[in-house]
């Protein structure tokens, strides 16, 4: 067992005694760790920042290949983004990806298709993402004690990931998902859903939100 393992099996509220000799070894020897590792990473970023620096010309140029073209819509069709997809050392870079569509008609139509395919997996990542819940609450303490409350910051950023499949879909897809697509299925009910219009139905939706944030003593 090294020194830094004495800490890391600690269950968390655990005290230990011990001198405060060793006790200031110890926390040397964690400082010493941290910092370390700080440099390891900082170590590998500029690497890769070099090596980035070195590949992107070539990256820039990189003749047509097929095999490459194929992954990028393979990829694509799986819910990938082309921008994050041109950062790798073996891919053209966006610029060179734009001019390979603009050359090749092949290429341009299987990567508009994969562009098609990909919203797909955004019809069910808005309902994925709405459904989990997961992440949804944090631990805080309180003088009574640990509790669990909700995390605004998460929530947040799960409804900026809806929005942004939104924004896909209305555009991909605007029959199904467009501000002008209504079903037209209506009933007598007042509080049908159906039976409102897309205003409305913005205004109860905020309602509910501004209601789901009150709350009531226990």
């Amino acid at each position: 067992m090294n020194d830094n393992d004495l800490f890391e099996d600690m269950e968390p509220g655990e005290t230990r005694i011990m001198p405060v000799e060793e006790y200031e070894r110890l926390q040397k020897a964690r400082r010493q760790k941290i910092k370390l590792e700080k440099e390891q990473e900082e170590f590998r970023l500029r690497a890769e920042k070099a090596e980035f620096k070195r590949l992107l010309p070539i990256r820039n140029n990189l003749p047509y290949d097929d095999n490459i073209a194929n992954e990028i819509c393979e990829r694509i069709s799986a819910g990938e983004l082309l921008i994050n997809m041109t950062n790798e050392p073996h891919m053209p870079t966006i610029r060179r990806t734009n001019q390979w569509l603009r050359d090749n008609p092949e290429f341009n139509q299987l990567y508009n298709q994969s562009i098609a395919d990909r919203l797909s997996i955004f019809e069910e990542q808005v309902v994925q993402i709405a459904d989990d819940v997961s992440r949804d609450y944090k631990e805080v303490q309180t003088t009574k004690g640990a509790k669990r409350v909700l995390d605004p910051e998460v929530i947040a950023r799960a409804k900026l990931r809806v929005d942004v499949r939104f924004r896909h879909l209305k555009a991909g897809k605007p029959t199904k998902w467009g501000e002008s697509s209504t079903l037209k299925v209506q009933t007598d009910d007042e509080l049908d859903p159906s039976n409102f219009t897309h205003e409305e139905l913005e205004r109860q939706i905020a309602d509910i939100e501004r209601k789901s944030r009150i709350v009531k003593p226990v």
